[in-house]
C-alpha cells in the first residue's frame, strides 16, 4: 500500500453559486426580453427561420429553470443549429 498526499486524496472542487445575484452569468430578470433575444438570435443564425415558428418553442424552453438560466443568445444559437437525421435501422 503506498502512501498519498492530502491533495491527491480528494477531487478538488469548485464553489457552488446558490443564489443569482452571487452568481457570475449574464441572468436575464425579465422572461419578455430574455423570449426577445433568444428568438432574435435564432432569426439572426437563422434566416430561413419565422418567429412564428420559433417564439412558440422559446416560450416553452422559458419555463424551463435549464434553459432560463443561461444566456439567450447561447440558447439561440442551439436553436438554429441543424436537427441531426435519425439513424436508419
Amino acid at each position: 500500500m503506498t502512501a498519498t498526499t492530502p491533495e491527491e486524496q480528494f477531487e478538488k472542487t469548485f464553489r457552488l453559486v446558490c443564489r443569482l445575484d452571487d452568481a457570475d452569468i449574464d441572468y436575464v430578470r425579465d422572461t419578455a426580453e430574455w423570449i426577445r433575444r433568444c428568438v432574435g438570435r435564432v432569426l439572426a443564425v437563422n434566416p430561413s427561420a419565422t418567429a412564428n415558428d420559433v417564439t412558440p418553442i422559446v416560450v416553452d424552453m422559458s419555463t424551463r429553470g435549464r434553459w432560463r438560466l443561461m444566456r439567450p443568445e447561447t440558447v439561440g444559437e442551439q436553436l438554429a443549429l441543424p436537427v441531426p437525421p435519425t439513424p436508419t435501422e
